[in-house]
């Protein structure tokens, strides 16, 4: 019979990322029987109780410097799944956060909007990372990002929900509308709409916003509910665990993270916006948007759009920078995007949902828009039901 191996889970258990993780974790632990699990709050009775526990490896959500100089003095096998601090020598498995930065400029960019915000934590790691994905991917198309930081430099797990800073409803009505605006996570993208709603700010029409997580019952709550970029998490805790098991039998860390990339946006009502002024223009997106689960063709469009191909054309290209067919191709794939990422459905039902005629021709079209067929697509992205 295997020996047993005691596990230290480290986390703070409030947070949804955190619980993710931790589904991902029992999730790898269903063939490997000899494991059992220390679960214990990252405070010092808690690291006392993991001590006299002795266990042979470690998965921890390290957010603070103290924490990690506690749980690498046993210098026992250690896996973080925290992207708070960014110059720690342990091992870690995280989200590619620079890629998180391009989905929600892309997101953005795809709606016809031309001012953009970020908020987050100045001294974060996946914050900074998230940040300059973003301006770099909004760079990159020709505009500017105007960015809002929180004031403590204290990392706060459970967030400061509802202890509206002055400073950040000035900032928010001082934005030109519309503007589309990134937040760091989920908590505080919760946080901005609430600041909205006090400063007299419509959310979408004057401030579209996304966060990061995709934190379903946060982001359902949310007034108006909140779009997010779905983050892989119970994969990170599957892979956290797999790392730890090659530590434990005295594998050689990991110089560099294991990053995993994100999801799609998940559109909710936040960002639910066309900012497109020519009038043709926009109902024509709303067309292909509506319609994006049906085959559509640019005929189909013009049947509800009453002007003439070549001007409706011309008129998108200016004001979107792609063609009708385009749009069209682009919204489909981001409709698979989201089955892959959120359903189990064969490939064949993705398929037929998300406007393609059979998997073949959704396949073909997915990996020259997304550079990966949708099977890698989901076996990165989906929370581990497919590992």
């Amino acid at each position: 019979m295997p020996q047993t191996l005691r596990i230290g889970l480290v986390f703070n258990y409030s947070l949804s990322y955190c619980r993710a993780i931790l589904r991902g974790i029992k999730r790898y632990a269903q063939a490997r029987p000899n494991w059992i699990f220390a679960p214990v709050e990252p405070d010092a009775r808690g690291l006392r109780l993991l001590k006299s526990l002795r266990p042979a490896g470690i998965i921890a959500h390290i957010y603070t410097s103290r924490l990690a100089s506690a749980l690498a003095a046993p210098r026992l096998p250690l896996v973080n799944v925290c992207g708070v601090l960014s110059n720690l020598r342990i091992p870690r498995v995280g989200l590619d956060d620079t890629a998180i930065g391009h989905a929600a400029a892309n997101h953005f960019l795809d709606r016809g909007l031309r001012h953009f915000a970020f908020v987050g934590h100045l001294n974060h790691g996946y914050s900074i990372r998230r940040q300059a994905g973003f301006e770099d991917a909004i760079r990159r198309a020709g505009f500017r990002v105007t960015n809002y930081h929180e004031s403590s430099a204290t990392f706060v797990p459970r967030g400061q929900l509802w202890s509206m800073d002055p400073r950040l409803l000035k900032w928010l009505a001082s934005l030109p509308k519309p503007t589309g605006i990134l937040a760091c996570n989920d908590l505080w993208g919760a946080q901005i709409s609430e600041a909205c709603r006090q400063a007299g700010l419509v959310v979408p029409d004057h401030l579209a916003i996304v966060g990061v997580d995709n934190d379903d019952l946060l982001c359902e709550l949310a007034r108006p509910s909140l779009s997010s970029v779905a983050v892989p998490a119970e994969a990170v805790g599957y892979h956290a665990s797999e790392l730890l098991e090659q530590l434990m039998a005295r594998g050689k860390p990991t110089r560099e993270p294991i990053l995993l990339p994100p999801g799609s946006v998940i559109t909710r009502c936040s960002s639910d916006i066309l900012s497109v002024s020519d009038p043709d223009v926009a109902a024509a997106i709303r067309v292909i948007r509506q319609h994006s689960h049906e085959p559509l063709r640019t005929g189909n469009v013009l049947e509800v759009v009453p002007v003439s191909r070549r001007s409706l054309e011309r008129r998108f290209r200016r004001a979107l920078g792609r063609g009708i067919g385009e749009e069209i191709r682009r919204s489909h794939i981001e409709k698979a995007r989201n089955l892959l990422a959120s359903t189990d459905l064969p490939m064949s039902e993705v398929a037929r949902h998300s406007g393609f005629s059979e998997s073949k021709h959704l396949s073909v079209a997915f990996k020259q828009e997304v550079g990966m067929t949708p099977s890698e697509y989901r076996r990165q992205t989906r929370t581990l039901s497919q590992i």
